[in-house]
């Protein structure tokens, strides 16, 4: 009898584990930016790149972020982008409400400053965001991903270039 409630248990809770992740990442999920995904991350290095439009913006501009597989194959399933200043998401994201696999997620006491996957069945190649500066902002900012190829295989916090915001 134990052991038929354990795989009823089991039948019915994995599919809702994998179900929550298509939806994008939870705000749980901000601080250190680790899928929960019962694996561990990948440790070598990720075939996905961050690319920035530009390495210099004034206070209140926007910049264009891309996050792309360097090849063909490497297309991704989740993602999870944020802005920092040190250890704190800042800036916000537009996303419009028509992009059909990403959305934003409220991080802190922040709006809209990280950018997460929605439902992304046959994975993706490339995803291009735009960020924009708070209007009194004068700091050197990193932008962080998490990206996950699929639910088993991902790389943690991957850091883009230095962007200059005067």
């Amino acid at each position: 009898m134990a052991f038929k409630l354990f795989v009823v248990l089991v039948a019915v809770g994995i599919p809702m584990m994998v179900q929550g992740y298509s939806s994008g990442a939870p705000a749980e999920e901000c601080s250190t930016m680790t899928p929960r995904h019962g694996v561990e991350p990948q440790t070598g290095p990720s075939p996905y790149d961050i690319i920035l439009d530009k390495n210099n913006i004034r206070a209140g501009e926007t910049v264009g972020i891309t996050i792309r597989g360097r090849s063909n194959d490497d297309t991704f399933k989740g993602l999870l982008v944020q802005a920092r200043v040190g250890d704190t998401p800042i800036g916000s994201f537009d996303v419009s409400p028509s992009r059909q696999y990403i959305q934003t997620l409220s991080c802190g006491n922040g709006r809209n400053n990280a950018v997460t996957h929605k439902k992304i069945d046959q994975g993706v190649h490339e995803v291009k965001l735009y960020w924009i500066a708070p209007s009194k902002l004068a700091e050197r900012v990193n932008f962080y991903f998490t990206v996950a190829k699929n639910g088993g295989v991902f790389w943690v916090a991957q850091k883009s270039e230095t962007l200059n915001v005067k």
